[in-house]
């Protein structure tokens, strides 16, 4: 532990009595407790941490910090630890103070870094990493914290969450300050701001892509959900705002009169940073840029005139302390990343994109994208998430059933619910059923497609992307679209 901080030390600001002795670790989940650790538990949206208490005490766990709960009795509780010879506190609302505990821990590693948080309904997995490519293209090496994982680009570990747990951000943090890295470009899901899990975490940039619709099952209404993002917009410290004015949302926060530097991106020409044009190339986009009176072109290998936008975030983001020319110059660095629009091409095959999008501003764009590229028919394989917005189910089959010239509807991670009853949520705004059919089968949908498609067509397969599981019930099985598009493609050219 940072500067060999006591157990007793650590939690003092909270007024938890605790042993003067340093801990082994911190962790919320039982799976990462270790011997002479302090568990905390906290509510959750699906449980307590105390459910998983036996677990914790079975790892060695040596004090239990946890939230009362109606479901449990604090005597009961007490009972167990002490059982055990194991010592156990409560703090109520312990989850709003995770995050400051996790920091003191592990030394506040964020106030060596320049913390870049990126938030939006879309688009944050992409500017994450187009930022972390331009710093470090510049020689500032930069790390990331987001879906697809943690760390150094090109040496990414996996999470579970778009944005980790408080004591996870915090130790990764750690990591990435350890490994050298000057700055850290992480996503901020509206779950996280929410919840407090960033709390702790020193922004010093704050980027928005965009506001859409999503995850209503969670916030309750699209208000709820915008007030979740600004939170990140009204953080303490905070030095720069980048804003998309082109959306309704950005352009309001792109309105406060409170000291924070302001950096606007997007079409309209009040802006720092301006789209002028995006023509769709044989390799990308070539994309014109006018900036502090001049006019770039630029030409990034990526497909969707929509990542314009992402590229233009990333560029405004990087280019706080570093010259605009140079990071204009850097975009020639910008990759694609894993199941975002990736494109998958086999001998006499259809050209096949793998996409994330799963929300229907997300789909709309990609579709109204390669239909650019198209100059066959155009496909599209999807499905809904179970146990989530059930609202964005008709919306989504409404965008697929109108820009797409075939749809095939699947299983994608059902969970809990009825495979059937997704597939009539999303077929219930669909007035013309005739070129949309169903197959639950996944694997076999992806694959009837690719066999079936032209080689002057376009299949996108959407909603899973990066996704390396497919969860069917309670059980999650291996299963990615980028293999089995691989696959597909192999088998057909024989």
């Amino acid at each position: 532990m940072a500067g060999g901080m006591t157990m007793e030390a650590l939690l003092a600001p909270w007024g938890i009595p605790a042993p003067a002795k340093a801990a082994g670790g911190l962790a919320m989940d039982s799976r990462e407790v270790v011997k002479g650790g302090i568990f905390l538990a906290v509510t959750g949206e699906q449980g307590h941490g105390l459910d998983y208490l036996d677990d914790a005490m079975a790892a060695g766990a040596e004090l239990v910090v946890y939230e009362p709960s109606s479901q449990w009795n604090d005597a009961a509780v007490a009972a167990r630890c002490a059982a055990a010879g194991i010592r156990s506190e409560k703090l109520p609302d312990l989850h709003l103070y995770v995050s400051e505990i996790a920091a003191r821990y592990f030394g506040y590693p964020g106030k060596a870094l320049r913390v870049i948080g990126v938030t939006g309904t879309d688009g944050k997995t992409s500017v994450v990493h187009y930022i972390a490519q331009l710093l470090s293209a510049l020689g500032v090496q930069c790390g990331v914290l987001g879906t697809l994982g943690y760390g150094l680009p090109g040496q990414l570990k996996p999470t579970r969450h778009t944005t980790a747990d408080p004591v996870s951000v915090q130790q990764q943090l750690q990591t990435l300050a350890q490994a050298g890295a000057k700055a850290v470009a992480m996503e901020v899901s509206s779950h996280a701001l929410a919840q407090g899990r960033v709390t702790a975490v020193p922004f010093h940039t704050a980027v928005l892509t965009y506001l859409g619709r999503d995850h209503l099952d969670y916030h309750g209404s699209l208000e709820a959900y915008a007030a979740a993002k600004r939170k990140l917009f009204l953080w303490p410290g905070l030095a720069c705002r980048v804003l998309n004015t082109d959306d309704t949302f950005g352009a309001g926060l792109a309105m406060l009169d409170d000291g924070v530097a302001v950096s606007r991106y997007g079409a309209n020409k009040s802006n720092e940073w301006q789209v002028c044009g995006v023509q769709p190339v044989a390799d990308g986009l070539s994309m014109q840029i006018a900036h502090a009176g001049k006019t770039h072109t630029l030409h990034v290998p990526l497909m969707g005139a929509f990542n314009a936008a992402n590229v233009l975030a990333a560029v405004a983001a990087a280019s706080w302390d570093q010259s605009a020319e140079e990071v204009l110059t850097a975009t020639s660095a910008i990759r694609s990343v894993p199941g975002r629009m990736e494109r998958f091409i086999g001998a006499d095959g259809p050209l096949v994109i793998v996409d994330y999008a799963h929300t229907p501003g997300a789909l709309e764009s990609v579709l109204k994208a390669l239909r650019q590229h198209t100059t066959g028919q155009l496909w599209c394989v999807f499905g809904c998430g179970g146990d989530r917005d059930k609202g964005k189910r008709t919306l989504m089959g409404e965008v697929a059933s109108h820009l797409a010239d075939r749809v095939v509807l699947t299983n994608d991670n059902p969970r809990g619910e009825s495979p059937v009853a997704i597939i009539e949520d999303i077929c219930a705004r669909i007035p013309d059923r005739s070129g949309v059919s169903v197959e639950l089968d996944r694997a076999r949908a992806i694959a009837d497609v690719i066999s079936q498609a032209d080689a002057k067509d376009v299949v996108l397969v959407a909603g899973k992307g990066h996704e390396t599981v497919q969860w069917l019930g309670q059980q999650a099985v291996p299963f990615s679209d980028r293999e089995q598009v691989e696959q597909q493609l192999l088998r057909r050219a024989g």
